[in-house]
C-alpha cells in the first residue's frame, strides 16, 4: 500500500556516518550538548550546509492560516538572504518552511525524529527537491521509527545546529514548546511569532514570551515578518569556544 504524502522509493544516496570524533561533526553541537552531543550522525546531502549562517523553525502541525502565512514569509526572506533554513520535516510549519526555501532557491536541513531508512522525500517536497541544497541529518540507528521522545531528543539537535530559533506557533504542551524551552535554556536566541487573533492552538507561544523569548511580529509598513532583528542576532552571534557543559547543558 501506497503512502500518499511520501514517495514510497527510497533514496537513491548512501548516508554517511559521521562520529563525534570526526572533524565533519558540528562543532557548535558538541559544545551545546556537551555529553548529550550524539555519538555518530547519519547524513545525506550536501554537508557544506552546516557551515552556512542558519535559521531553525518549528511550529505546530495544525498552525493557523496567519502561522503559514508567517513562515511562509520568514522562509522566503531567509531563502534570498542566502541563510539556511532548518526545520524538523513534519507535517505544518517544517513542510512549509522546506518547501518555501527551496521554491526560493535556498537552502534547507532536515532534522529527523527516527532513523534515516524511514526517510522518504515527501510528494509535496519533490517539485522544488535539489540534492545540492538539501541536507538530511539523523542522530539515530538506520531502522529506528518514529517515537515521541527521539522526537524531543531530536530537538535538541535542530536547536543546537541553529544559530537562531524561531517559533510561529506552539502549543501549550508538545514538541514546538519544548523546542523553544530547549532553546532558552541553551542561550540559542529565540524568537516567537505575535500577532493578533492568536490561534488555540498557538497558547504556548505567550509562555515562552513571558520566559524571555524575543518577539517576532510583522511590519506595520511591509506587512512582512520583521526578520531584521532575527538576522542581526544571527550574524552577530559570537559563540564561544570554551563554553563549559554546566554554562550550556541541554
Amino acid at each position: 500500500m501506497t503512502n500518499p504524502i511520501f514517495d514510497n522509493e527510497k533514496i537513491d544516496k548512501t548516508p554517511i556516518r559521521v562520529d563525534l570524533d570526526s572533524a565533519l561533526y558540528p562543532e557548535r553541537v558538541k559544545i551545546l550538548l556537551g555529553k548529550k552531543a550524539p555519538k555518530h550522525l547519519d547524513m545525506v546531502g550536501n554537508l557544506d550546509l552546516l557551515n552556512l549562517d542558519s535559521i531553525g523553525f518549528c511550529g505546530s502541525r495544525k498552525t493557523s492560516e496567519q502561522g503559514i502565512e508567517m513562515i511562509r514569509d520568514c522562509a522566503e526572506q531567509s531563502a534570498q538572504g542566502d541563510v539556511s533554513v532548518i526545520s524538523g520535516n513534519a507535517a505544518g510549519v517544517d513542510l512549509v518552511a522546506h518547501f518555501k526555501s527551496l521554491e526560493e532557491g535556498g537552502k534547507t536541513i532536515l532534522v529527523l525524529p527516527e532513523g534515516m531508512n524511514h526517510f522518504r522525500v515527501r510528494q509535496d517536497l519533490r517539485p522544488v527537491w535539489d540534492w545540492e541544497r538539501v541536507l538530511v541529518i539523523s542522530q539515530f540507528e538506520p531502522d529506528e521509527p518514529w517515537k515521541v521522545f527521539r522526537a524531543m531528543t531530536r530537538n535538541q539537535l535542530l536547536v543546537a545546529l541553529s544559530k537562531v530559533m524561531v517559533v510561529i506557533e506552539a502549543g501549550e504542551k508538545g514538541g514546538t514548546i519544548n523546542a523553544g524551552e530547549v532553546a532558552l535554556k541553551a542561550k540559542v536566541p529565540l524568537f516567537v511569532a505575535k500577532y493578533p487573533d492568536m490561534s488555540v492552538n498557538a497558547r504556548g507561544n505567550q509562555i515562552l514570551l513571558n520566559k524571555g523569548a524575543l518577539t517576532l511580529v510583522k511590519d506595520e509598513e511591509t506587512n512582512r515578518a520583521g526578520l531584521e532583528e532575527v538576522f542581526e542576532k544571527m550574524r552577530e552571534e559570537e559563540f564561544p569556544e570554551n563554553l563549559t557543559q554546566q554554562e550550556y547543558l541541554l
